[in-house]
């Protein structure tokens, strides 16, 4: 890298894009519009209706798992997983330390206590080896994540949890279809939780998911995400009583039907639009392979990343200076966000000398853009910005 070099848009240059490529964009396309519109006309606008039946449905085939719940956001559905197994308050559950507060969240809510483990410096995934040590007599659960969209390591994860007996909570709300050894995930865990934000590969505006192939927590999420009701089987089972009962302590957190529909119309298109990120994955790597002081996340063995970001490693002590310098050359860059632990609410659960590797790998990840409606131009002007800037 030449910082002084005048020919750099941040040095006063001519940027390699004049218009900014954003860093993120959903994709919709003309079926989304119908489905939302025809969603609307149907007057069926509250939550739980026909398209989200439809929705969990073909979710659940296609995850290959025997119960999809959908409800409001991911940060419910974490919050719906550890309520539905009533652990003793005060327990504690394993949670990595680079992470979108969510994950803490869910446990969180439920009173239950956080222990936090640090990640591996290339790529942000729970460090397995580092779990069993945290384990101790109050630990109840594991809540690995799959950063990035990356699988985490889940048959080590699975396998300490079996050994003792602990719940796995898989936070899969990046990876949507992403595949760990010949599955999809969503269907590695004793519970997954899902997002489809608006930055997410599948989207239904605001909106999660939690599957399952346990019956006895399906059922109860259904309660429990129905306002503590029975609506759910009332609905479904044509009971003629003209009501339905209060049986438990739950929330409002279905989802409008509206937005049911457009998570079908998502669906169908899920593989394609990841096989487009895919190709532009495949060009950046192939792109940017071998340029001194940039390397890119590593992949989990055995599995295929649904490429939800692309990150690249940098020098430490230059990231925020090549993150304005691609900025200036019109590609939006940003840094995701910080380890748990150097934020307000966490920072009593240990300090950066416990956490070196989420530091490294915090202190190097720069995102550069990646999504379905980049258009060929914006992809290589990508590439040339970030070569540019590295003096390539």
């Amino acid at each position: 890298m030449n910082k002084n070099d005048k020919q750099l848009a941040i040095n006063g240059g001519t940027p390699i894009s004049k218009e900014p490529i954003i860093i993120h964009k959903p994709y919709l396309d003309e079926a989304d519009f119908a489905a939302v519109n025809n969603s609307v006309r149907t007057t069926f606008v509250s939550g739980d209706g026909p398209a989200c039946r439809e929705f969990e449905k073909n979710l659940a085939i296609y995850l290959g798992v025997k119960h999809v719940l959908f409800v409001n956001s991911a940060t419910t559905a974490l919050e719906l997983a550890f309520r539905v197994k009533n652990f003793k308050p005060e327990s504690e559950v394993i949670v990595p330390n680079f992470t979108y507060t969510s994950t803490a969240l869910g446990a969180l809510y439920n009173n239950l206590n956080i222990k936090l483990v640090d990640v591996y410096a290339d790529n942000g995934s729970i460090d397995v080896s580092k779990i069993t040590a945290a384990i101790n007599p109050k630990t109840v659960a594991i809540a690995p994540v799959d950063y990035g969209g990356i699988p985490a390591e889940m048959d080590e994860i699975n396998e300490i949890a079996k050994k003792h007996n602990l719940f796995v909570v898989h936070d899969t709300a990046q990876s949507v279809g992403s595949i760990y050894k010949g599955k999809k995930t969503g269907n590695l865990a004793d519970v997954s939780t899902f997002s489809f934000h608006g930055t997410k590969n599948l989207t239904t505006g605001e909106g999660g998911a939690l599957t399952t192939n346990d019956d006895a927590i399906a059922d109860r999420i259904k309660i429990l995400r129905e306002k503590g009701t029975d609506k759910y089987s009332f609905l479904t089972d044509n009971k003629t009583r003209g009501y339905y009962e209060y049986v438990d302590i739950g929330n409002s957190y279905v989802q409008s039907n509206i937005l049911g529909a457009m998570g079908v119309t998502q669906l169908e298109k899920l593989d394609w639009m990841n096989a487009k990120r895919k190709k532009i994955a495949d060009y950046y790597k192939q792109e940017l392979s071998g340029i001194s002081g940039l390397d890119f996340l590593r992949i989990t063995e055995g599995s295929e990343h649904n490429w939800h970001l692309f990150g690249i490693l940098v020098p430490a002590n230059e990231k925020y200076w090549i993150m304005d310098a691609l900025r200036a050359e019109g590609v939006m860059s940003n840094v995701h966000y910080t380890p748990l632990h150097q934020n307000k609410y966490y920072k009593n659960l240990g300090s950066d000398t416990d956490f070196p590797n989420s530091i490294n790998f915090f202190s190097r990840l720069l995102r550069i853009p990646i999504y379905p409606s980049l258009s060929d131009l914006e992809v290589e002007n990508i590439v040339k910005a970030v070569k540019k800037v590295f003096n390539v």
